[in-house]
């Protein structure tokens, strides 16, 4: 007799990043019709702030140097394979021997203080 074969079942995370993850969760979705309005150079002024690299670099470092050394023992975080595994390929590729922990939290912290307004909407 034949066994019943099961079609395999693709994992629709397995090809985005938790950064991709977590804008899809947090951002609103966009409606499909825009209606658009003429902007006044103030408008366009403001939603042109551009997003400084040397704020989030500022900021990854002192992340960095915050959880170097963390002496506690935290809380269990379970990540999927893919998510450690490009924290490892980060990790090998960088200048400095950084632990895996240390690196996780420094980029969550950043990735938190540049987007807190849209955290307090959620």
């Amino acid at each position: 007799m034949k066994k019943n074969e099961r079609p395999a079942i693709d994992n629709p995370l397995a090809s985005i990043g938790l950064d991709q993850i977590v804008r899809g969760i947090t951002q609103p979705e966009a409606p499909k019709e825009k209606k658009e309005k003429p902007k006044t150079e103030e408008a366009t002024k403001a939603e042109k702030k551009p997003k400084t690299r040397k704020r989030s670099k500022k900021f990854f470092e002192e992340n960095l140097a915050k959880y170097t050394g963390f002496g506690e023992q935290g809380v269990a975080v379970w990540l999927p394979k893919e998510v450690k595994k490009e924290l490892e390929k980060i990790r090998i590729n960088s200048n400095r021997n950084i632990p895996i922990r240390t690196l996780a939290s420094a980029i969550i912290m950043t990735y938190i203080e540049e987007n807190k307004t849209k955290f307090e909407n959620l």
